[in-house]
């Protein structure tokens, strides 16, 4: 090898180092961002429950646009008396006690130990009537987290719950496989570079 070429071989060696840190800087960067969104939108889940709320998924577009297909609401529980016009609340529908409803209340009527209410959703025409008792419950929404209704259905089903355990166990062992069978020379490259700087300077 001529002298010529060895500052040229120096110099690719270098801008090869330099490209594969920033290459794992991006990867970091990313990584962190994706594990910070998924923990921030866990916490605003999961905490609620500490505090008696419940998280439910909006499955139709009758209160568009407050509230869009797929949004996860907060829902805190409170008594009927509590409520007031304007409120969105969650309720049992009157016609199936099965489902719920979440709608805002348009008037309140306590009468004796009963309390009647009118709700409508914000997109529909027609009002619920529906009454519970003066010590019942019914819930109060606190706050929608956008569009992860879907995400969250997915993942309380099988395949989700299963992905969550196998990705991250795969990108581990495979993070470690390359630690491990990883070329030498990769570190030795490194090693140099910093000593030719060490000699520069």
């Amino acid at each position: 090898m001529s002298a010529v070429d060895l500052p040229q071989l120096v110099e690719i060696r270098a801008s090869t180092g330099a490209l594969r840190r920033a290459l794992r800087l991006g990867l970091t960067a990313v990584l962190w961002s994706l594990g910070g969104l998924v923990l921030g939108l866990a916490l605003a889940i999961t905490v609620p429950y500490l505090f008696g709320n419940k998280s439910l998924t909006v499955l139709s577009g009758s209160m568009e646009p407050t509230l869009h297909v797929g949004d996860v609401v907060i829902v805190h529980e409170i008594s009927p008396l509590t409520a007031r016009v304007g409120d969105i609340v969650t309720f049992r529908d009157p016609a199936d006690a099965t489902r719920l409803i979440t709608h805002r209340v348009r008037s309140i009527q306590a009468v004796g130990n009963t309390v009647r209410f009118v709700t409508k959703g914000d997109a529909n025409t027609a009002v619920e009537n529906w009454k519970i008792s003066a010590d019942g419950k019914i819930g109060q929404v606190q706050y929608r987290i956008p569009r992860i209704g879907y995400m969250l259905a997915w993942i309380r089903g099988k395949l989700g719950r299963l992905m969550l355990v196998v990705v991250p166990a795969l990108v581990l062992g495979a993070w470690e496989i390359h630690r491990i069978w990883r070329p030498r020379s990769d570190e030795d490259d490194d090693e140099r570079e910093e000593d030719t700087d060490a000699d520069a300077a």
